[in-house]
């Protein structure tokens, strides 16, 4: 197995918690942009060494921003380039209010079959505050023209841990979540992040962070109503009807090779190399027109104990776990000490080969993860 992942930096405005690599969406530029994509596709055609992508994530920035011819083009060549001849899964982004009969048939016929909306809060004041441009109104609407529009693979985002978000607004929110009943479910705490609108209130004092309690009980409120609702958690953020977690982004917790194309983007071989791509648009464009001399993309080659601090945090990510099979055995050893004591406190559960966090400890896995850390 294998993914290519697209970024397309485009939006119509900024979120106030975002730090994703964007910029303000203008025609000309993206024109040049989607060329540039263009080279950078024809460059790294041999980046799969006998291995045939079957997953295409299309993030952002906002994607359904882009004309559905764009998309069209986009997916067409992505399939001739790299002799794509069966997707298991073709996920887009998308805003709310950017979904329209005429996107959803044009998404449809680029070949995508599943679709993440992000909606972030069914409470409009909260809409408001994020900078978000849609209602809770259209949010609504967009679910419902996607499933008449054929989609039966839908992802729904929610945020939570923010200042004001109280206990009742968070369970409506979850509620009217399930209501819906998407087939997937992601959902994040808010953080602050360097350079976000939401880092200068800040810094201003005039935004302050809800309490790590306050956060830990609307995480466990999560769980609790969408393992009721029917839903599996099978990752620290995700949760599916079974059968319909994200194949795309479980590539990333099991390190299956994947293509990053675009500003920004990262890849992985498989092995021990990633890349970045540099987060600049123009300079990118500049470089992928031959405009300027510089280096697109960045890399770096893990250790050994890299790799293996690696597996450990991207494999405790995930409910199932982490089977101890796939570790390095004079590293586990190392280790072990650690490992015992987590496990005698309940912080990591050891059955069957493998190890895990339990669900109730999930909200602190951070901390227990680097305590098995090389």
């Amino acid at each position: 197995m294998a993914g290519i992942y697209i970024h397309l930096p485009f939006c119509f405005s900024f979120c106030l918690y975002c730090d994703f690599y964007s910029e303000i969406d203008c025609r000309e530029q993206r024109r040049r942009y989607l060329n540039a994509l263009k080279f950078e596709i024809s460059e790294r055609v041999d980046y799969f060494a006998g291995v045939l992508p079957d997953t295409i994530y299309m993030g952002g920035g906002t994607p359904s921003l882009l004309d559905t011819e764009e998309i069209v083009e986009l997916a067409d060549i992505l399939r001739n380039r790299f002799k794509i001849t069966h997707l298991r899964e073709f996920t887009l982004e998308a805003n709310p209010d950017d979904v329209t009969p005429r996107k959803l048939d044009g998404w449809r016929r680029a070949g995508v079959d599943r679709l993440s909306i992000g909606v972030q809060s069914f409470c409009d004041d909260h809409l408001v505050w994020m900078r978000r441009r849609h209602t809770s109104a259209q949010a609504i609407n967009a679910f419902k023209m996607a499933r008449e529009a054929g989609f039966d693979n839908i992802s729904l985002d929610l945020i939570f841990g923010f200042e004001g978000l109280s206990d009742e607004q968070w369970s409506n929110n979850i509620a009217q979540l399930t209501d819906l009943f998407p087939e997937h479910v992601s959902c994040y705490q808010m953080s602050i992040e360097p350079g976000s609108e939401l880092a200068a209130l800040a810094n201003s004092g005039r935004y302050h962070e809800p309490s790590q309690e306050v956060c830990s009980a609307h995480y466990s409120l999560l769980q609790q109503m969408l393992k009721k609702a029917g839903y599996r958690q099978y990752e620290i953020s995700n949760f599916a009807i079974p059968g319909r977690e994200s194949i795309h982004n479980s590539s990333y917790w099991e390190r299956i090779p994947y293509l990053g194309l675009g500003a920004s983007a990262h890849s992985f071989d498989g092995h021990n190399c990633r890349c970045l791509n540099l987060a600049d648009m123009k300079d990118y464009i500049d470089a992928m027109e031959g405009n300027v001399s510089i280096a697109i993309r960045s890399e770096e080659i893990l250790s050994e104990d890299d790799k293996f601090n690696e597996q450990i945090m991207l494999g405790l990510r995930k409910t199932a776990g982490l089977p101890l099979s796939s570790l390095d055995s004079s590293r586990l050893a190392t280790i072990k000490p650690a490992l015992d004591y987590l496990t005698s406190t309940g912080d990591i559960i050891s059955e069957n080969g493998f190890i895990r966090i339990p669900a109730e400890k999930l909200f602190v896995s951070d901390g227990i993860m680097q305590q098995l850390f090389i």
